[in-house]
């Protein structure tokens, strides 16, 4: 069969379905079969010029420029929703909230709880993970008689192993940034880190795991295995639906594209992070594989190129339209097509830099439900949905009870077409420093600090900057310092503390109105206010004092860090001049990775940062139940 023909197929699988399911009336369902799909970092606001060096929406969004009419077909049979929203927008702390319900401040995860213990102001970012013995979305669906799957990308488990330095235990086998996987033991060594990555995925309620992406692609930690590779993690979707057996399933497919290495970068006419890689090129290592069943990356590189409409350099959605169409054809082959919802949508935007920021280009996303079943063909909502939503709507279309609490609620009601009123007076966002109300008509922010960067602010200290040399008086709201840095430098109203925006005049955000509408703003702060007094044990500025709970220790002034001197050339001094002689100390690097971790000894301990380059850092102290937090510059 050659490419010409399978596009013929897989076109003729979508305009059938199109015409085979347009309903007169509301359609019956029971149980369905459930297939999540994810990209990553894809907003849902399109882009008015032909020509663009960031991520693009789907046709279905109002894209004219992009050509993804598998995925637009699905859409418009199915349901659209125009308003779809995460609560944050870093890939962890969304993708928590996806498969919990809950949101990223609740997490009660390892890395989270060390960094940011009950009774402290926490920062939510890529430091959420799942609990390793809480209840979430798959746990629930295995309980209700459920098959799982997971494919794709991860970032939700064991943030501690994606640092390289720590691949020499657990069973993990080191290699090389610069290693070749064609190369026997290089290989070898991937694929067993590949397969404890499976068996890990699999502990959280997961009965199939494959393709599996422990973070980022560059988390990989080897260049050549720093590319995507649609086709592989589809063919690992197709799989499992063969192996699904008579059970209902429940498919989590996570997607790396658009998330860097951006897949329309271009080095010399190619595109060498996407369509012009080596397709053996995997998480795994260097993989053979049969992926005949798809059009060729040469034949969709053609196709978009021959379309003189559409931008070339988005290329890449049609290669996942593709990978779309071959799950839709599976099903169809195996009668499963009617009672399967298929969901599409993204784990948060980045349009003109909004991620790691609570502005419309980080929070909205795409997001549209197919159900042959279920779902009047046709169908839009309207109203307010966020990301918090889907576990509860899963479980009460699987048939699924669980103990945990959750924030959001289900969609079932909507999507059988028996409800249209909203099912959110207003939706809640929070990332770093930052928390957001949210109504169709109005956005507030908040940025509010922990009492010890509060007071640095109050004594003109100057935080590092990403732009070396450079300092400011305000932090970012995430450790990140690179996204920090193209967040602010795009979003004017970054740093001010309290932000208004008309969303019906202004959906640029572009005016801070909160002087000049004083009652509105205070309605949303209340909203606010509500929403954070349910994070027990959480202070927020004003708008909750977070008494702390019973055993947890309140840092009293006897209770200091001091580190000095900062700047400095290389060597810090960190002094304990509290209570607590016993403490350990942790540095990240700019990126929020893990580069040093000891204890410290003694009242007064020198920490070296000699060995890494020029730059900013931060230092955490842990000393009992009490947590300091500095920013450090090396010079």
């Amino acid at each position: 069969m050659n490419d010409m023909d399978k596009k013929i197929l897989l076109a003729a699988t979508i305009s059938g379905m199109g015409l085979g399911y347009l309903f007169a009336g509301s359609p019956q369902a029971g149980r369905p079969n459930i297939i999540f799909i994810l990209t990553d970092d894809q907003s849902s606001i399109p882009i008015q010029t032909k020509t663009s060096s960031q991520s693009r929406p789907f046709g279905f969004n109002g894209d004219k420029f992009v050509h993804t009419p598998i995925i637009d077909s699905l859409a418009n049979a199915g349901m659209i929703f125009p308003n779809a929203y995460v609560a944050s927008t870093v890939s962890a702390a969304s993708r928590y909230a996806i498969l919990t319900g809950r949101y990223a401040g609740r997490c009660e995860g390892t890395e989270y709880l060390k960094q940011y213990p009950a009774g402290t102001f926490g920062r939510m970012e890529n430091n959420i993970e799942l609990e390793n013995s809480k209840e979430n979305l798959p746990r629930a669906l295995q309980k209700a008689g459920y098959k799982t799957g997971f494919v794709g990308k991860s970032h939700v488990i064991d943030h501690e192993f994606l640092e390289t330095g720590k691949l020499t235990t657990n069973g993990f086998i080191p290699y090389l940034q610069t290693d070749d996987p064609k190369n026997s033991s290089v290989n070898a060594a991937m694929i067993n880190n590949h397969n404890l990555w499976v068996n890990r995925i699999k502990e959280y309620g997961f009965d199939y795991a494959n393709a599996v992406y422990p973070g980022n692609l560059k988390e990989l930690n080897n260049d050549s295995l720093n590319v995507h590779n649609v086709e592989w993690k589809n063919k690992a979707a197709l799989d499992f639906i063969d192996q699904a057996g008579n059970e209902p399933f429940f498919l989590y497919y996570s997607e790396t594209i658009p998330h860097g290495p951006a897949p329309w970068t271009v080095v010399n006419g190619k595109f060498t992070k996407s369509l012009d890689a080596n397709p053996k090129f995997t998480s795994a290592g260097y993989v053979n594989a049969d992926y005949s069943y798809l059009p060729s990356r040469r034949a969709i590189l053609n196709e978009i190129n021959n379309m003189p409409d559409k931008d070339s350099k988005a290329n890449w959605l049609r290669w996942f339209d593709y990978a779309v169409g071959a799950v839709v054809k599976k099903l169809k082959d195996k009668g499963l097509l009617e009672n399967t919802l298929i969901i599409i949508t993204s784990d948060h935007g980045e349009y003109n830099h909004g991620k790691t920021t609570l502005y419309e280009g980080g929070i909205r996303v795409p997001m549209m439900m197919f159900w042959p079943n279920g779902i009047k063909s046709g169908s839009r909502y309207e109203e307010l949905v966020q990301n918090i939503d889907f576990t509860p709507t899963i479980l009460d279309l699987a048939g699924a009870q669980t103990s945990s609490k959750m924030d959001g609620v289900s969609l079932k009601n909507v999507i059988s077409g028996t409800q249209t009123s909203p099912v959110h007076d207003y939706l809640y966002f929070e990332l770093g420093f930052a928390r957001a109300v949210l109504t169709k008509d109005w956005k507030y922010i908040s940025v509010r600090y922990d009492a010890e960067t509060q007071k640095k602010i109050d004594n003109g200290f100057q935080f590092p900057s990403f732009i070396q040399g450079e300092t400011m008086p305000f932090p970012y709201y995430v450790r990140n310092s690179s996204l920090g840095y193209y967040g602010a430098v795009n979003n004017p109203h970054y740093f001010e503390s309290d932000q208004l925006f008309n969303m019906k005049n202004d959906p640029t955000e572009l005016q801070n109105v909160y002087n000049s509408n004083i009652t509105i703003a205070t309605e949303l702060k209340n909203n606010l206010k509500k929403t954070l007094q349910t994070f027990e044990g959480r202070p927020y500025g004003e708008f909750y004092d977070g008494k702390a709970p019973t055993g947890i220790e309140e840092k009293t002034e006897n209770e200091k860090i001091n580190i000095f001197p900062n700047p400095s050339k290389g060597e810090f001094v960190i002094q304990n001049s509290g209570t607590h002689r016993k403490a350990i100390y942790e540095v990240y690097n700019s990126e929020g990775k893990l580069i040093l971790k000891k204890d410290m000894v003694d009242t007064t301990t020198s920490v070296s940062l000699k060995a890494y380059p020029k730059g900013n850092y931060l230092i955490r102290v842990y000393a009992s139940n009490t947590i300091f937090t500095e920013n450090l510059m090396l010079i």
